[in-house]
C-alpha cells in the first residue's frame, strides 16, 4: 500500500510560509481572546467531555437543525473528514475527487489504499460542477465516495442550487456517498446552510478555520446520519480517543461569539477581494470571480512562465509567495489570497504587478 506523500501539507508548512508578502495564506487574521471572551488563566487543565462540548452541538443543531447525534467533533475539519471517509469506503474502494481540487484529503485516505479517480472542473467553464458528468463517471467507476468542495478550493466557486440538486439526483441514483468540503461556505451572506440536509448520502465538513480566525485552534465538525456518524465514531476512537480539553474550552467560548466572528471574516474577505480586483484592472491576469473566500485561481500567461511552479520562483526572487497550482492538480494556475491586512496586501500585490510586469526576474518565462 503507497502511503500518499501529502505534497501540499508538507509544502505550506516551510516553503509556504517563506518571503516578506505571502499570498499564500487561506484563512483570515488570528482573533484575539478578548474576541471570543475568554481568559485564557481560566482553562482548566483537566476538562474531559467524551466527543467534544455539548455547546457545539446545541449551536449546530439550533443554527441548522442538525441532530446532535449525527455530528462527529474531530480534531480539526480534516480529520472529521477522514472519519467520515474511512466509514465510508472500503478498503481499495473508489473515491472520485474533483480536480483541480483540495486533493490532502484525498490523500489521507491512501491509508485505506483506495483508487483514485479524477473528475475535471475547467477553467473555460468557470469550474462550473457537471453533475450529469459526474454521475456518469460515478456509475462507470461503481465509485463508493466523491470528495468536492463548497466553496470550491481552489477557485472560491459556489454550487449553485442545480448543482446541488444534481448531487441528490446522483446519490438517488447511484447510492454513492459524497462528502463536502464546505470550510469556505460561510463567508457566503447570507450562509445557506449545511449541504447534508438535502441527503442522508452527502456528508458536510467545516469547522472554525477559515472564517472565524481560529485557524491555529484545529477544530472542525462532519455532519451527516445518526448512524453513519457512529460508524464515524470508530474511526475517531481509534485515531485521537477524544479532543483536547483546551481545545474544548476556546470551542466553546466560540460558540458565543460566532456571528461577529463570522461577520469579521466576511468583512476581510470582502475588503480583501475589493482591494485585489481594483488591482486586477491593471492587468491581464486570467481568472474566474469567486463567490465569496479568501483565495482565487488564476491562469498564469504563458509570456509570464511556462506554469505556476516557475511563475512563484519568479515571484521568489522578490519574496513574494503565491501557491503553485500542481498542488491542486493543475500546473498551469497560482492560488492566491487575499485576506491579509490591508497595508499588506497591498504591499504583496504591488510586487505582484512588478513581477507580471516583468520588472524583476529574468530567463524564468520561457
Amino acid at each position: 500500500m503507497a502511503i500518499s506523500e501529502v505534497p501540499y501539507i508538507r509544502w505550506a508548512k516551510y516553503e509556504g510560509l517563506m518571503g516578506s508578502h505571502r499570498l499564500t495564506a487561506s484563512a483570515v487574521p488570528p482573533v484575539d481572546w478578548s474576541d471570543i471572551g475568554l481568559d485564557p488563566a481560566t482553562l482548566a487543565l483537566t476538562e474531559f467531555s467524551p466527543y467534544g462540548p455539548e455547546e457545539v452541538f446545541q449551536r449546530l443543531n439550533h443554527d441548522w437543525g442538525i441532530d446532535p447525534q449525527g455530528i462527529v467533533i474531530g480534531s480539526s475539519a480534516s480529520h472529521a473528514h477522514f472519519c467520515f471517509g474511512a466509514a465510508i469506503v472500503p478498503r481499495g474502494g473508489v473515491v472520485i475527487h474533483e480536480v483541480p481540487g483540495y486533493l490532502p484529503l484525498l490523500d489521507a485516505l491512501s491509508l485505506l489504499g483506495v483508487r483514485r479517480v479524477p473528475f475535471q472542473r475547467r477553467f473555460e467553464e468557470d469550474y462550473r460542477l457537471d453533475t450529469h458528468a459526474l454521475l456518469k463517471r460515478v456509475l462507470k467507476e461503481n465509485a463508493d465516495l466523491v470528495l468536492l468542495t463548497h466553496l470550491h478550493n481552489p477557485s472560491g466557486v459556489a454550487l449553485k442550487e442545480e448543482e446541488i440538486q444534481g448531487l441528490v439526483e446522483i446519490v438517488e441514483q447511484t447510492g454513492c456517498h459524497i462528502i463536502v468540503d464546505e470550510m469556505y461556505r460561510g463567508f457566503l451572506d447570507p450562509d445557506p446552510g449545511p449541504i447534508c440536509s438535502r441527503h442522508p448520502n452527502i456528508v458536510s465538513v467545516w469547522g472554525l478555520n477559515k472564517l472565524h480566525g481560529l485557524s491555529q485552534v484545529r477544530f472542525g465538525w462532519g455532519c451527516a446520519t445518526e448512524e453513519l456518524a457512529n460508524q464515524a465514531r470508530k474511526i475517531f476512537d481509534s485515531t485521537t480517543l477524544h479532543t483536547s480539553c483546551l481545545t474544548d474550552q476556546v470551542a466553546r467560548s466560540a460558540m458565543n461569539h460566532l456571528d461577529p466572528l463570522a461577520e469579521r471574516g466576511r468583512g476581510i474577505a470582502k475588503r480583501g477581494w475589493e482591494i485585489f480586483s481594483d488591482w486586477l484592472g491593471d492587468y491581464s491576469l486570467p481568472l474566474v470571480q469567486p463567490a465569496g473566500g479568501l483565495v482565487c485561481f488564476p491562469r498564469i500567461p504563458k509570456s509570464i512562465a511556462e506554469d505556476g511552479e516557475k511563475f512563484r520562483d519568479l515571484c521568489m526572487q522578490h519574496d513574494l509567495n503565491v501557491t503553485p497550482g500542481h498542488f491542486f492538480g493543475e500546473p498551469d494556475h497560482v492560488r492566491i489570497g487575499f485576506g491579509l491586512p490591508e497595508d499588506q496586501l497591498r504591499a504583496a500585490l504591488s510586487v505582484l504587478g512588478q513581477v507580471l510586469d516583468g520588472k524583476v526576474g529574468s530567463g524564468l518565462s520561457r
